[in-house]
Parts: structure tokens; sequence; C-alpha cells
């Protein structure tokens, strides 16, 4: 990732959460209709994964390590 890229995903975790929701309504109505190709079975259990995984930190569920 560059920087200018992870500038602004900085930029943007310091925003309010109702500018964090305006700015990506903005870029998906940007970004849409988006092909991005197959995704593979790895990807989709990875991804699945991280996103479990961050639901049980929300919750405070999280498993120690």
């Amino acid at each position: 990732m560059s920087r200018d890229s992870q500038a602004l995903l900085e930029a943007f975790e310091r925003l309010p959460e109702p500018e964090r929701r305006a700015f990506m309504d903005e870029v998906l109505r940007r970004s849409l209709p988006f092909d991005s190709g197959p995704i593979e079975d790895e990807e989709i259990g990875a991804a699945s994964s991280r996103l479990f995984e961050s639901l049980d930190e929300k919750d405070g569920d999280s498993p120690a390590r």
C-alpha cells in the first residue's frame, strides 16, 4: 500500500462517525460497479476469520493467546 493510501486511512480513522459514514458512502458510490474478479476459497476463509475475530474483540469475547 502506498504512503498516500496509508495517510488517507489514518485520516479516515480520525474522523467522527457521521463523517466516516458520509465518506464511505461517497467512496462506494464512486467505485461501483467494481469487478474484483474471482475470489479464492482461501481468501474468503481468511476474510471470514478476520471478521469474526474483529467482532469478538468488540464484544470482549476474544480468546486469550
